[in-house]
């Protein structure tokens, strides 16, 4: 398993390895009358896109190519295009993101007084980072806004 951290840098989140490497981040920038989410992982930007009923599904887009979506009625990431792949995901105290019933990716979020939390990951060594990046951004600002409880 690999191990990773992530933290707040501002508004990003920014995601490192073990020799505090930086894996990737989600960026979002707010200004005025523009809203845009985003992941860069390496040195390519990924738009995100809010979906569905009460936009609480997610597309990541690379250029106009969709690359993965959630589907939060199934507690599914789907990834796209040549090679289709299923993922489960399990958003309690743990955040879990499961293939064929074998465990890919855990989040534990160590909420730290009167600052920002800081996320720890173990990553199966197949699992894609640009994976890993949608699952930690879904866990943290997607379901967080509709009311996920942590249980």
């Amino acid at each position: 398993m690999k191990k990773y951290t992530a933290h707040y840098q501002k508004k990003d989140i920014v995601l490192v390895s073990e020799t505090q490497n930086e894996v990737g981040r989600i960026v979002d920038v707010r200004k005025l009358f523009h809203y845009e989410q985003y992941i860069a992982f390496n040195s390519k930007k990924y738009d995100i896109r809010n979906v569905g009923f009460l936009k609480n599904d997610v597309e990541l887009f690379d250029s106009n190519v969709i690359t993965y979506f959630t589907d939060l009625a199934k507690e599914r990431i789907i990834k796209s295009g040549h090679g289709v792949r299923i993922y489960y995901f399990k958003l309690k105290s743990t955040w879990q993101l499961t293939e064929k019933g074998e465990l890919l990716i855990e989040i534990r979020e160590e909420k730290r007084r009167g600052k920002e939390s800081i996320f720890h990951l173990e990553v199966d060594h197949s699992a894609d980072d640009l994976l890993t990046l949608l699952f930690l951004h879904y866990s943290t600002k997607e379901f967080n806004s509709i009311g996920g409880d942590g249980d």
